[in-house]
């Protein structure tokens, strides 16, 4: 029992990895491009934000994993079998890692759905009706969701802003 342990952290260890390799990159090159800080401060500050943000994803979603288990989106059986959740893992930190390789856009948590699905299809066990419902539905609602509320906000400020007299040049 204690190799699958082990071979369980390895996982999430490889795709804590990948997902930090891509998204701190951004956070990174945004603070060393615009001069505010050092290479060396911005990739410190990288560290000290995933360390923080893993501390508190511990802290504050400690039941994601049994959210996000696949129950009711594939077979029981297939949930129940230790290698479906590795094989999601891995999947998903290979997909993650090959995309910023090459410079691709990527998103973890597609990554992570996406590895779900393929695996439940492939086996025979997905249930079609209930992924599109509560994976796919919402995975292309909330970007439009987000446009919509981005351009009342923006509708929204620039009538306050003009009300206020505050022009272009100001900064609120």
């Amino acid at each position: 029992m204690t190799w699958l342990l082990l071979l369980v952290i390895g996982v999430a260890l490889l795709l804590a990895f990948a997902n930090g390799a891509n998204d701190n990159g951004k956070g990174v090159a945004t603070l060393i491009g615009s001069g505010t800080l050092s290479l060396r401060a911005a990739v410190w500050l990288a560290a000290g934000a995933t360390l923080a943000g893993s501390v508190a994803a511990l802290w504050l979603a400690g039941n994601l994993a049994a959210r996000f288990s696949g129950k009711g989106i594939v077979e029981p059986e297939l949930v129940a079998n230790v290698a479906f959740p590795l094989c999601i893992g891995l999947a998903a930190a290979v997909t993650v890692l090959l995309a910023t390789r090459l410079g691709m856009p990527v998103s973890t948590t597609h990554a992570l759905v996406g590895a779900m699905v393929g695996i439940g299809a492939s086996a025979g066990a997905l249930h079609w009706q209930t992924a599109a419902v509560v994976l796919f539905l919402p995975l292309l609602a909330s970007p439009l969701a987000s446009a919509a509320l981005a351009a009342v906000a923006y509708v929204v400020f620039r009538f306050t802003r003009k009300q206020l007299g505050v022009g272009h040049q100001l900064c609120v």
